[in-house]
């Protein structure tokens, strides 16, 4: 008797351990490999972050890669995606740098998914109060007007606020500048950062002083006061590709004429080594559409509730457009990023 039951506790204990054995042989089987890396450009504007954020939520909770955010100027970026130093530009503005873009597409080293926004302004702008007092309406009439807008560094001249350092739109400005003449009515001062650049904005509207710059939409800055977008000469192909051969070759500086930034949908690019590296995700980044009303509501909400960390924008996002984004993912992706909402 005594025989048996030191028998049967051996059964048991080898039965034990084989079981754990073939669920640990299982589970190490079922592991899945690590992920790549995905690298996402940051270039220093709102919606950038947040469109950043977004994607890079369910990228992490429903795919299972890891990310990172590298922040660089324009043309930094320009080499880096095209070289597959960075993978992913959720905003990209072609309109900026045309010719590049252009002979990217056609050589494949980056591809376009699909459109994020479905289209980007560009211009130049004063406050409304400015426009109706003093009746500014065109570009050419801040000619006549330019000590409403006087360089505190240099009284003899008006200042314009252009986009911060470092942004391709920088060059083009100035290049429109020339082309209306107006550099020697303006300096142009160029922000260290896109907080240095809204800083001035904000500061000169609470204090209900003149500001005359560029900027852009969608931005909380548009929705926060009013403003009034200069006239311009209408935008011309013909026009915007004597500019862009002027950003290529200076010698063809200053033009003779100029025109307003073209208004054209922002496309989300990646570098070509995503459709082998994560497939999965550029599947879903042919099918990411924000759309610029809620990106409006996203930067209006963010600057109510002073977010400076833009996962809670994503959040906030991922909470109140699930029927959108739903449509993007895989079932296992809505599954994984759902659960992790709770």
């Amino acid at each position: 008797m005594q025989f048996i039951k030191k028998r049967w506790k051996y059964c048991l204990l080898l039965f034990t351990v084989l079981a754990i054995t073939a669920s640990l042989a299982v589970g190490c089987g079922e592991a899945e490999e690590e992920k790549p890396l995905i690298k996402f450009y940051d270039g220093n504007w709102e919606s950038l972050w947040i469109s950043n954020a977004i994607v890079q939520y369910i990228i992490t909770e429903g795919y299972g890669y890891p990310v990172e955010t590298v922040v660089l100027d324009t043309a930094v970026m320009q080499v880096s995606i095209a070289e597959g130093d960075i993978h992913v530009n959720m905003e990209q503005w072609p309109q900026n740098i045309i010719e590049w873009y252009n002979e990217q597409i056609g050589l494949g080293n980056i591809v376009e998914c699909a459109e994020i926004l479905e289209g980007g302004p560009q211009f130049y702008m004063i406050p409304q109060w400015v426009h109706e007092e003093y009746g500014i309406n065109t570009i050419d009439d801040l000619k006549d007007h330019w000590e409403l807008f006087k360089d505190p560094e240099d009284p003899t001249k008006g200042r314009f606020i252009n986009c911060r350092l470092g942004w391709q739109c920088g060059v083009v400005n100035r290049i429109k500048f020339e082309a209306y003449g107006l550099l020697d009515y303006y300096n142009v001062m160029e922000p260290g950062s896109a907080g240095a650049m809204d800083a001035a904005y904000v500061g000169a509207m609470m204090k209900d002083e003149p500001i005359f710059g560029y900027y852009w939409a969608p931005t909380a800055l548009m929705g926060m006061f009013d403003w009034y977008i200069l006239e311009e000469p209408e935008y011309s192909d013909e026009v915007w590709d004597e500019l862009q051969d002027a950003l290529e070759d200076e010698t063809l500086r200053p033009l003779d004429r100029a025109c307003a930034y073209p208004s054209i949908p922002l496309p989300i690019t990646v570098h070509k080594s995503m459709l082998d590296m994560a497939p999965d995700v550029v599947d879903m980044l042919k099918k990411m559409v924000i759309g610029l009303d809620a990106m409006n509501k996203l930067a209006a909400w963010s600057q109510d509730n002073e977010i400076s960390d833009y996962s809670k924008t994503a959040v906030y996002y991922l909470e109140n457009w699930e029927s959108t984004w739903k449509t993007w993912v895989t079932t296992d992706a809505y599954n994984k990023v759902k659960d992790s909402l709770k």
